[in-house]
């Protein structure tokens, strides 16, 4: 399983074509440079390989079949979800449909974030509102992911 960290702030070209940075391509064989773009749910775009894309698809399988909010995953997430794969110069084209849900346009800089398993496309100026201030929810799942708070002392001086 390939897990991709960091950010980095790229550019599009003439027809909407990102190149993917080495810390990305070189963690995987170049045999297995197949991806799959889809809209997030924060108007940005999510970069999975393709077996992320098959767990998260097999994710979605799973959920309440016919409930208004499974529709509306699978509309998000597979209905527009596109599979592109890295030309001899390590680019992407990022379809028409895409760019215009992330507010993206050729000749534009993109900001890519790594959240594990998936790479976030941001419009740059859409990152920066977005992680401007932590959300109360946001603070209550960190807490519960880290772990109960032990107090902090001071330093016992001499």
């Amino acid at each position: 399983m390939v897990t991709y960290f960091g950010s980095s702030e790229h550019g599009l070209d003439d027809k909407g074509r990102l190149v993917l940075p080495g810390r990305i391509l070189d963690e995987i064989p170049k045999s297995h440079w197949k991806f799959h773009l889809t809209a997030g749910l924060d108007r940005c775009l999510l970069l999975h390989d393709a077996e992320g894309f098959r767990e998260l698809v097999d994710r979605i399988g799973r959920a309440v079949p016919g409930s208004r909010a499974h529709r509306a995953i699978c509309r998000r997430f597979l209905g527009h979800s596109e599979a592109v794969e890295p030309d001899g110069n390590r680019r992407i084209r990022i379809p028409e449909p895409l760019l215009k849900y992330a507010e993206l346009g050729p000749s534009q800089a993109v900001a890519l974030v790594g959240t594990g398993r998936v790479t976030e496309i941001w419009s740059p100026t859409k990152l920066v509102s977005s992680l401007a201030e932590a959300s109360s929810d946001e603070e209550l799942l960190f807490a519960s992911l880290v772990g109960p708070a032990e107090p902090s002392t001071p330093m016992n001086k001499p």
